[in-house]
């Protein structure tokens, strides 16, 4: 049996809102309620935060991914769009080792980007983020002082923006004081105090997560695609995993 180990709904709700009703303006408060209500489901938390703050700055596009800085690559695996023929970030890999990805990681607020496609930070895959038609752009990373738990990307399709230095404010205390904690508090609550998958499974896992295919871990391990299969099947069932990102999700506490 998974013995959760996170602070309950109740807690968070006097820690995250009741004590700060003052501070925190109406719409602000209403998406903090609905987040904790949905904390056993991250990424429905996290298609709540892409929509609120889309509206919120009036942008065109909002995704959020759950990643660290030392995964291979970085997929955003939920978005807000304001019109269908926006391109859509749901499953685009970025190299996570790239210098932009790796400043926004370690950057204490948001990364700003302006003119997109002469921004020198953007060397190398200046081509791949053109083709997502974001004019300007503002990216921040979720955490805690001891672990990585997300990227969210803030973008501008239809004409270049200045980010004003209230929105930045507003952003990096939004992700800091609510997001943060409510996403580590809604990742540990998925997992136990101890891993319940032997060795084998978790290096498998682990794998996976940095954007290896059943191929490549096949043969990185030696062994057969079918028992890497079995083998990520077999985790998924101990950890009550729907699927490959939820399974990364569960376990990343333990690589």
């Amino acid at each position: 049996m998974i013995m959760l180990r996170y602070p309950d709904k109740d807690t968070l709700k006097k820690n995250l809102l009741d004590k700060r009703r003052k501070e925190l303006d109406g719409q602000t408060q209403d998406a903090i309620a609905h987040l904790i209500l949905e904390l056993d489901d991250p990424e429905t938390m996290l298609a709540i935060s892409t929509r609120f703050i889309a509206e919120r700055l009036d942008v065109n596009r909002v995704d959020g991914g759950f990643s660290s800085r030392t995964q291979l690559h970085y997929r955003p695996t939920q978005e807000f769009r304001d019109a269908e023929e926006l391109p859509s970030m749901v499953n685009a890999v970025f190299p996570n080792k790239h210098r932009s990805l790796q400043t926004i990681w370690r950057s204490k607020k948001p990364v700003i980007f302006h003119n997109i496609a002469l921004n020198p930070l953007l060397n190398g895959i200046h081509d791949a983020v053109l083709a997502t038609e974001v004019k300007s752009m503002m990216a921040l990373s979720l955490g805690t002082r001891h672990k990585d738990i997300g990227i969210l990307c803030i973008g501008q399709c239809d004409r270049e923006r200045v980010w004003t230095t209230k929105e930045q404010v507003y952003i990096h205390e939004l992700a800091k004081n609510i997001l943060s904690p409510l996403f580590d508090a809604s990742q540990t609550s998925a997992i136990s105090e101890h891993c319940s998958l032997s060795d084998a499974e978790l290096n498998v896992v682990r794998l996976a997560a940095e954007g290896m295919s059943y191929v490549q871990i096949a043969d990185t391990l030696h062994k057969s695609v079918r028992t890497i299969e079995n083998q990520l099947r077999s985790a998924r069932h101990k950890t009550g995993a729907q699927n490959q990102t939820d399974l990364v999700r569960r376990c990343i506490n333990w690589f």
